[in-house]
């Protein structure tokens, strides 16, 4: 028969199909599903934090710019009005342009460096004085704007030349004689860009913290009049911006988010007495959610490595899982040709898988056994067989043998002992011959068991009190070892007794002069029980014991050599499995398992 060697084969013809497959589809989903769920949701948080806490301090830099204009604007026109209180402008009554406000506001522009110009205006609307000379005599209608309005604060506004932009503060020059009237009008005209420094500030300070924000003042219909941004900026000068405000618990806030302009932005107005102006702070989302992106990009790697390192582990355990179903696979294909295995399939592991190899193992084992049973029993039938053709031409001779020899006997002389022992060997041989025929015969017979349910205990020591009288001559001891409860098993009680008889006899024979037999009950597990008969003689080696239960092989003389054979053909027909371990000068023993079953109540 030809032999299986094992190998690491493929496990599955459809490698799309495979359980490795399946290993790394499982592994991948399980890292990618949650993972980028959980990337997902952590993100999505992430922006929704990020554009709150940027949110609010794009809104506080607003209200800070808002406050720090206001008091920019306010100190210029707290400046201007104590101005229009000094003595010098009530000479604005005189006809005659007057030279000394002149002198006063040259003097005042000197040491303002936002100032532009300083002009004072009679009730005609007509410059009397001017810090510069070239204003005086001309009218309102030369200025910047409508001085017809009554604001405080206006612009910013273009000079006639354009190469500037003004900032307009007008202030009344009180009458100290009548209350609640004017002498004329103080009008200042700044610089805007000077002016407006503070927004330029505040867009250094937040750079200087990270966030590139760009700050911009709106009037009151949306257009921007000023700004602190770079070239490429969302906003520039003369633009108009719809801002939107976004409410929340019933009240407006000041700050919202511009997807479609990519956009997060923060504004607040300036105070009631002020101009209607609009300081808004305007981040770009690519900007205020770049620590998203690190994040994402940190997330995006930490996945990739788990989902790497969980593949490398699918794979191992991939590996370890089909490599003895692969091994199996090619055993059991193998096993199915009739192949036979040099040696068990190794069990790798204490899960599902080392258990289907070792039931695997079993499995072969009993088919092995199964095999040999098939051999024994065609021995046995050829051995019936041999055994009744045998008795048949040999059982009539040797009874005219035995009869010749016993007459021979009878007529020979009574001194002439040579020849009566002679005859006397002659007959002892033809009985022994008799006796190996019926043995052959007995082994050969098919045999009709008559099963039923015995304790194992009570059939094995009445075979041990059997020849327990024999035993005491030889100065041999039988040492009986029960357990509780006593296995009762299925059996033919007399052919169990006549096993263990042989067993106990062939021990007996073997063993010198004290030595002991210990005869020992298996207690019932997984459905079988037992007995095992221990000897302490000298054992046997590796070779007898390989062949111990061939027929007509023995290592006693004058023995025929079938006790054991029908031993073993004895518990094969009970579904059972005798073995026998030993090893020289360390005695043998002799293990017989049978089914168990319980008495029926």
């Amino acid at each position: 028969m030809a032999r299986v060697k094992l190998s690491s084969v493929a496990f599955g013809k459809d490698r799309f199909f495979s359980l490795r497959t399946k290993l790394l589809f499982f592994a991948t989903a399980l890292v990618f599903l949650p993972g980028g769920l959980y990337g997902v949701l952590a993100l999505s948080s992430s922006r929704a934090a990020l554009a709150q806490v940027v949110g609010r301090q794009l809104i506080e830099e607003a209200r800070n710019s808002a406050d720090r204009l206001a008091t920019v604007l306010r100190s210029e026109r707290e400046r201007l009005a104590s101005f229009a209180l000094q003595d010098v402008m009530r000479e604005i009554r005189i006809a005659d342009l007057d030279k000394r406000i002149s002198s006063f506001l040259a003097s005042v522009k000197r040491g303002c460096p936002a100032c532009v110009d300083l002009l004072v205006l009679d009730g005609t609307g007509r410059v009397v004085a001017a810090s510069t000379p070239s204003w005086i005599g001309k009218t309102e209608d030369a200025l910047p704007h409508d001085l017809s309005e009554e604001q405080t604060i206006a612009g910013p506004f273009q000079t006639a030349n354009n190469d500037s932009v003004i900032l307009r503060l007008m202030v009344p020059v009180p009458n100290p004689d009548t209350h609640h009237a004017s002498l004329g009008r103080l009008v200042a005209l700044l610089h805007w860009e000077r002016e407006t420094d503070v927004i330029v500030r505040v867009r250094k300070n937040l750079i200087s913290v990270g966030l590139e924000a760009s700050v911009f003042i709106l009037d009151a219909h949306g257009l921007v009049i000023g700004a602190a941004t770079h070239a490429s900026g969302p906003w520039q000068l003369g633009d108009t911006v719809a801002l939107q405000p976004v409410h929340a618990a019933g009240r407006a806030t000041t700050g919202y988010l511009d997807a479609a302009a990519g956009l997060l932005v923060g504004h607040a107005r300036l105070p009631d007495d002020l101009p209607p102006w609009t300081i808004v702070v305007a981040e770009p989302l690519t900007n205020a959610f770049a620590p998203v992106r690190r994040m994402a990009r940190l997330l995006a790697i930490t996945l990739a490595g788990t989902l790497l390192a969980a593949l490398v582990a699918a794979l191992l355990a991939a590996r370890r899982v089909t490599r003895p179903l692969a091994e199996l696979t090619t055993v059991a294909d193998a096993v199915g040709r009739g192949e036979r295995l040099d040696a068990p399939v190794p069990v790798r592991s204490r899960d599902e898988i080392g258990t289907l190899t070792a039931a695997f193992n079993r499995m072969a084992a009993d088919l092995k056994q199964a095999e040999r049973d098939l051999v024994d029993a065609a021995k046995f039938s050829f051995v019936g067989e041999l055994a009744a053709g045998v008795a048949h031409e040999v059982r009539t001779p040797l009874g005219v043998l035995r009869s010749s020899a016993q007459l021979l006997e009878r007529s020979l002389d009574v001194k002439d002992d040579d020849s009566r022992d002679l005859l006397r060997l002659l007959r002892d041989e033809v009985d022994r011959i008799e006796r190996v025929v019926s043995s052959l015969l007995e082994l050969g017979r098919p045999r009709t068991m008559h099963g039923e349910l015995s304790p194992l205990g009570r059939i094995l020591f009445r075979t041990a009190d059997l020849i327990d009288a024999q035993a005491r001559q030889k100065h041999i001891t039988i040492e009986r070892r029960p357990v509780e409860p006593d296995p009762v098993i299925f059996c033919d009680p007399e052919l169990i007794y006549q096993v263990a008889l042989n067993l106990l006899v062939n021990a007996m024979q073997i063993l010198p002069e004290g030595g002991v037999i210990a005869i020992s009950i298996v207690p019932a597990q997984d459905g079988y029980a037992g007995f095992t008969v221990h000897d302490n003689g000298p054992g046997m080696s590796e070779e007898v014991r390989a062949r111990i239960f061939e027929p007509f092989f023995t290592r006693r003389e004058g023995g025929a050599g079938l006790g054991l054979t029908f031993v073993q053909r004895v518990v094969q027909e009970h579904r059972g499995r005798v073995s026998v371990e030993s090893r020289l000068g360390h005695g043998t023993t002799f293990r017989v398992i049978l089914p168990v079953s319980e008495i029926p109540r």
